[in-house]
């Protein structure tokens, strides 16, 4: 995928909560730690990002050079040791991004299989995280509300929870005896998960009873240069339903941009051979570049986490040699079987008039810059479908593991795809070849197999309604629409009542006029909804 959109790095706000004794049960498991540079100025008490797997005796693994002629394929029948194997719950996953959610809402999420609700505690000033259902009779919590007293309400009876967790209402109970003692008890308490906001991020650990290990792990950093001044960016989430597999293939593939891509981000007659080198790799990650210009450089910081870095030198009339900065930051989150939310943040030092921001000349609205990132998931999106049906199939042929024969049912003979192989080589290897889920049954059809191309390239329910800018937008539209409309019925209804011909002609205009930007106004809706996309018919 290539989403050259970005994302405005506002301070860090840190929070972090004790949980609820009665969940409160920590895991100890050691960790390798793959970090990145030091982000002191935008996190409090956060000063390295981490994303932790278990230890080996080293961090990396230097790359088989005599493989690199293999192209760049890794041995598919080495092992490795258990201590290698990649812990998928024992980390922080970016959930969603702040400024689209809605404090006076309860938000639905699905984690690595895992329904989770999220909300906003005004008595901390937090995000909260609980796993969505009631403990009474099972109701999910996201179908209910901020109560008076600023606690989620169950809509099913009206049991009430706080930020800890602690049932604080049972509106059947009697006042005296047992049933006013049920209040107390840990049975009546929400299931409770760490939360952390960074980097206008919120994040949660998917283990209510991994306390201590969040609290000792830092979730992973932007860079260093969405912060400075010379930089615009943006920001952008989606729910796309194809698989984390699929998804992470796909951002580790920058050669598919001029051709998937085609007059979006990129050009057909502009491919190239893109010599990717692999210069480390373990349980943590990998990462690599290559030498030409542009220069690309990537890195995959397990589980979810990849971060492109694009570096253009261009000479340019008066100004001279400029180096040009692109950072495309995406998190892949592993939602369900065949569903994973895409958070992109993404930064540029070059045209920053065209993309949205703070400063007076930065006119471009967030929700304008989201119509050309949704063309792009778009593109991919009936491609990664029709390949994830063929890998299924033929996982039911033979009950195949798609990473340890995925050279023997694709070819990959060139270096562009170096970073694929080194992603599929680290699925197999220290990932156990698919996310750890919780209680998912591979008897599920996957959404790619079942979903039509309209339900595939629907952006209003996989982005507009969860996205602040897009669907206050839309809003907007449907409103001045129907204004249109309204003015248009006005000026048809009185253009014969004056006598004055010249007044007449003013009054026909002025409904085409209406009529005209009520036309324009349900074609632009479009972007929001529903845009079909066929490769065939871009020239």
């Amino acid at each position: 995928m290539a989403l050259l959109f970005s994302t405005s790095a506002s301070a860090t706000i840190l929070t972090f909560s004790s949980p609820s004794p009665t969940n409160n049960k920590a895991f100890n498991t050691p960790r390798l730690n793959l970090s990145r540079k030091s982000k002191s100025s935008r996190a409090r008490n956060l000063s390295i990002p981490r994303v932790a797997a278990p230890p080996t005796p080293s961090p990396t693994t230097p790359v088989d050079q005599n493989r690199e002629e293999e192209y760049g394929i890794e041995d598919e029948d080495s092992e490795e040791s258990s201590s290698s194997k990649f812990s998928w719950r024992d980390h922080w996953y970016p959930v969603s991004l702040i400024e689209d959610l809605n404090p006076k809402l309860p938000t639905p999420f699905q984690l690595l299989g895992r329904d989770i609700v999220l909300w906003f505690d005004k008595s901390s000033s937090e995000w909260v995280a609980f796993e969505d259902k009631c403990p009474h009779r099972l109701a999910p919590l996201s179908e209910g509300r901020i109560d008076e007293g600023g606690n989620l309400q169950c809509s099913y009876h009206g049991w009430s929870f706080d930020g800890r967790g602690s049932c604080v209402k049972i509106p059947q109970a009697s006042p005296e005896g047992p049933e006013a003692r049920a209040i107390r008890s840990p049975r009546a308490c929400a299931t409770r998960f760490p939360t952390m906001q960074s980097q206008g991020l919120l994040f949660v650990w998917p283990d209510e009873n991994g306390w201590e290990r969040a609290r000792a792990t830092k979730p992973p950093m932007l860079p260093d240069d969405f912060d400075k001044p010379e930089f615009s960016s943006v920001t952008i989430q989606r729910d796309l339903f194809y698989g984390y597999d699929t998804l992470m293939e796909n951002v580790s593939d920058p050669s598919h941009i001029d051709f998937a891509h085609h007059k979006v981000t990129g050009r057909r007659d502009r491919a190239k051979s893109l010599p990717f080198k692999l210069e480390s790799s373990g349980p943590g990650g990998f990462a690599g570049a290559n030498d030409g210009n542009p220069q690309i450089s990537a890195e995959f910081i397990a589980p979810c986490y990849y971060i492109n870095k694009i570096e253009i030198d261009t000479k340019l009339p008066i100004v001279g040699d400029q180096k040009w900065i692109i950072w495309i930051c995406s998190f892949n989150v592993p939602m369900a079987p065949g569903k994973t939310r895409s958070i992109v943040c993404s930064a540029r030092n070059f045209f920053q008039f065209t993309m949205p921001g703070s400063a007076w000349w930065q006119v471009i609205p967030r929700w304008h810059e989201h119509w050309t990132s949704n063309l792009v998931y778009d593109g991919d999106m009936i491609v990664l479908q029709g390949q994830e049906k063929i890998f299924l199939s033929k996982t039911l042929e033979g009950s195949t593991d798609v990473n340890k024969q995925y050279t023997n049912i694709t070819f990959t003979p060139t270096q562009a795809d170096r970073f694929v192989l080194a992603f599929r080589n680290w699925l197999r290897r220290h990932g156990n070849s698919q996310p750890e889920w919780f209680g998912v049954s591979n008897q599920q059809p996957l959404p790619s197999t079942v979903f039509s191309k309209r339900q595939m390239l629907d952006r209003f329910e996989q982005h507009t309604l969860k996205c602040s800018s897009c669907k206050g937008a839309y809003t907007a539209f449907q409103t001045l629409q129907k204004s249109l409309i309204g003015a248009t019925v006005v000026f048809c209804a009185t253009t014969g009542i004056p006598s004055d011909t010249q007044l007449r002609i003013v009054l026909a205009g002025l409904a085409l006029l209406s009529a005209g930007l009520a036309f324009a106004l349900h074609e632009l809706q479009k972007n929001f909804v529903f845009v079909d996309y066929v490769h065939a018919e871009i020239d």
